[in-house]
């Protein structure tokens, strides 16, 4: 397959289009799953107090902190007052005092629903297809966001919320996959790291500053995806998908496609070369329904699945408690969102470079162990250096650590992609996707860094799961610049050749004067050439 689609181009004109698209696509992913970083805003409100009140002593202002209250002497507050230079779902239903608890849960809520896509997305993209699963939820997605602007109560808000989150973790496991079953090894890294997903976020910071209303801007997202839609019309679904599930003429049509447009010629005998990798396929069952079991069926699949899942849950845990743990950057809101953005784009093209030099795991262990390090450091600088100066130092540690880890983050990508073979690797990129929003909800929660002693005892947590995490890495095969394997069958082969290989190495030379397997079969195809030639069999 991989020699099918190196002659048929695989860094040329398509696989640049196709990139384009899929970056486009991004742009609207990030914008959504920040969106509620605006539209929950809690707005400056205060409580007018009616005549003859309680609330009605004293001169009533705004910028009295008196009357930013809900209650006063057992007495609710009657009339709200929000500021109105922004418009977000806490002023359009008055979401403080009892309902204070609604803005945290739709953001838990959003959340859960990624979670829930992301089990789902992994499924969905290796037993539909990747093209149907990416085309069709980000239709569904566009439909969620056109409903959400409409939100007659918050109830209605929160259930959409749910649903677009849903969209967003089928989204983000299917269509990572999508476009590296069509570039060479030398192209994965890079286009996995083309920051589309930081411009997305930059875009979102803008439009929120030039139209700071929620229901706006969830028309503004809509209408954003839809460009990437329309490629429906001409995206191809992924040749290795269509050739181990036996759809060989549709496979055969996608890869004369990838040629022609790349101004090249169809590869020969490009039927007969597909059926070959059925024929590998039907070794393990063709047409076999594959599911989250086959992730962990085996002893080597589980231990690199079981592996990869703890990495993406110490990563996730780790990057965004450091995220909601970072006091922030003072100034503009809408500035903060850009500047967030824009600190991950150095260790985005560090990543791409570095990981094409020292491989994907080398890459992993060396920004995880800077992570370790600098979180460590913190400690030893809250022991060791003077109160008055630990602030700025304790700073630049921290986003030293954000960036580390968030490189390690994005080199885990590519890396957990290329561990699995066509049939399931979706189904695999989805368990881990799946374990990480497990730690990206229990992060705020279980490394709480709200008081100093919390911020070093929280940084001291992060050191240890990224050094453990690291080492971890050093567990797998290193996959930079391999073929992209299609079934299990060569998993297994693979397994199978590493135990013969290990029970040589134990048995040692051989004195029995009684030859092997592996020795007879060489004995009889050299035969006639040489008589005593069973020593070449010692591979």
């Amino acid at each position: 397959m991989e020699s099918l689609m190196e002659e048929a181009g695989t860094r040329g004109r398509f696989q640049v289009l196709m990139v384009t698209a899929f970056k486009v696509g991004m742009l609207p992913v990030a914008w959504s799953m920040m969106q509620m970083s605006f539209v929950g805003l809690v707005p400056d409100w205060w409580c007018e107090p009616p005549s003859g009140s309680i609330f009605s002593y004293g001169n009533w202002s705004r910028d009295n902190a008196t009357f930013h209250s809900c209650t006063r002497q057992n007495e609710t507050c009657q009339n709200l007052i929000f500021d109105d230079s922004v418009r977000t779902v806490v002023n359009e239903w008055s979401l403080v005092c009892d309902l204070s608890y609604v803005k945290p849960m739709m953001t838990s809520l959003q959340m859960a629903g990624v979670l829930v896509g992301a089990l789902l997305g992994g499924q969905m993209s290796d037993s539909l297809g990747r093209r149907l699963t990416v085309y069709a939820t980000s239709l569904t997605h566009t439909v969620c966001c056109v409903v959400a602007a409409f939100s007659v109560s918050w109830q209605m808000f929160a259930v959409m919320r749910t649903l677009t989150g849903v969209t967003l973790g089928v989204y983000l496991v299917a269509s990572f996959s999508f476009p590296l079953e069509f570039v060479s090894p030398a192209w994965r890294q890079t286009v996995a790291f083309i920051p589309g997903w930081s411009f997305g976020i930059f875009l979102f910071s803008l439009i929120a500053w030039l139209f700071p209303h929620w229901s706006y801007l969830h028309i503004a997202l809509a209408i954003l995806s839809v460009p990437f839609l329309l490629t429906w019309f001409v995206m191809p679904e992924s040749a290795r998908w269509l050739a181990v599930k036996g759809r060989l003429e549709e496979a055969e049509a996608v890869i004369e496609l990838v040629a022609r447009v790349n101004r090249r010629q169809k590869p020969p005998d490009t039927l007969d070369r597909l059926r070959k990798v059925v024929e590998k396929e039907q070794k393990t069952g063709q047409g076999r329904r594959y599911t989250y079991i086959d992730v962990y069926r085996g002893w080597r699949m589980a231990f690199t699945s079981l592996v990869l899942n703890f990495m993406w849950f110490c990563m996730s845990f780790c990057y965004y408690g450091i995220s909601f743990g970072v006091t922030g950057l003072s100034g503009n809101l809408y500035l903060n969102i850009f500047l967030m953005a824009a600190v991950e784009i150095p260790s985005n093209f560090s990543t791409v470079f570095l990981s094409e030099r020292l491989g994907r795991r080398w890459t992993i262990f060396l920004f995880s162990l800077i992570c370790s390090l600098s979180s460590f450091s913190i400690l030893i600088v809250d022991l060791t250096v003077p109160k008055d100066k630990t602030a700025v130092i304790t700073m630049g540690l921290a986003m030293v650590s954000k960036l580390a880890v968030g490189a390690a983050r994005l080199s885990i990508l590519t890396f957990t992609s290329e561990q699995y073979p066509t049939v399931i690797r979706n189904l695999g990129y989805g368990a881990s996707n799946t374990i990480s929003r497990v730690g990206g909800a229990l992060a705020p929660v279980l490394l709480n860094m709200d008081t100093d002693k919390e911020v070093v005892r929280g940084y001291v947590v992060v050191g240890v799961l990224l050094a453990v995490s690291g080492f971890a890495t050093l567990l797998l095969r290193e996959t930079k610049g391999q073929a992209l394997k299609d079934s299990l069958e060569v998993i297994a082969e693979e397994s199978e050749k590493v135990e013969r290989s290990s029970e040589g190495t134990n048995e040692g030379d051989r004195t029995s004067s009684e030859p092997s397997v592996h020795e007879m079969t060489v004995w009889t195809v050299n035969s006639e050439v040489a008589s005593n030639e069973t020593v070449s069999v010692k591979l």
